[in-house]
């Protein structure tokens, strides 16, 4: 598995902030979809809102579209997003809390707690699980998507570095301390690039590229390149990538 470093992540995310709206297709897909699932009608209301790795506010901005609420506390380890996020509230800004998920404390009780493609970050995930449960009111909803075994792995095949992912089956047990599953679904989004070049440059200004050292001499970027060409290969002389997202729903038992 590969370590997790904090510092690194909140380098590496907050160097693509300029370019990780431009770049983030399958977060962008991810989170609309993610926000899709939110239990009630379209407008529904909620007391207090926790968002974890609200990033540049691409799911904030599905979630507003898709609920209201009288609080908004939105969270992330990038202090340059704040100004981001509270550009899309009007009137009142959201509260942001700077910080490690896992580490920091949170105000309160919250009525919906939602994350988009964050969670694969945590370094205890069954252990932060417990700790979202503590802060949901009873019967509130944990809202959050990760990505499941084989997500990017493309990479992991040809560089052996990545992340370890949960199968659907760790999640539902992590789950079933606190909480009642409504919905657990994989998705497969496979996006196709020119060159495996432009594969890496797409990893780099999403942020994504948090683990290994980044270090490439000219003779690993060109055995990366042709490797990649082989094995992945796209209509119309392009590659692939492939990005398999899992989608959660739960309620506070």
């Amino acid at each position: 598995m590969e370590a997790i470093d904090r510092e690194r992540i909140q380098h590496r995310f907050t160097r693509a902030l300029t370019s990780y709206d431009s770049q983030a297709d399958a977060q962008h897909r991810i989170s609309r979809k993610l926000a899709s699932l939110l239990p009630g009608p379209v407008g529904g209301h909620y007391g207090r809102i926790l968002e974890i790795g609200c990033g540049t506010g691409g799911f904030t901005r599905s979630l507003i579209e898709q609920c209201k609420a009288e609080e908004w506390v939105l969270n992330d380890l990038c202090e340059g997003c704040r100004e981001k996020v509270s550009k899309l509230f009007q009137g009142c800004p959201p509260r942001f809390i700077m910080g490690d998920a896992e580490a920091i404390p949170f105000p309160g009780k919250f009525d919906l707690i939602a994350s988009a493609s964050a969670f694969q970050w945590m370094k205890e995930p069954e252990k932060f699980l417990g700790k979202l449960a503590r802060l949901l009111e009873p019967h509130g909803t944990l809202l959050f998507s990760t990505f499941a075994p084989g997500n990017l792995s493309e990479i992991k095949e040809l560089t052996g570095k990545g992340l370890s992912y949960p199968t659907a089956v760790e999640l539902a047990g992590w789950l079933s301390a606190g909480f009642d599953l409504r919905h657990c679904e994989e998705e497969i989004i496979r996006l196709t690039f020119n060159s495996p070049l432009d594969v890496l440059k797409h990893l780099k200004a999403t942020g994504v590229t948090a683990t290994g050292n980044g270090l490439w001499t000219k003779g690993m970027l060109a055995s990366f390149c042709n490797r990649y060409r082989e094995q992945f290969p796209a209509a119309n002389n392009q590659v692939t990538l492939t990005y398999r997202p899992l989608y959660v729903v739960a309620i506070k038992k």
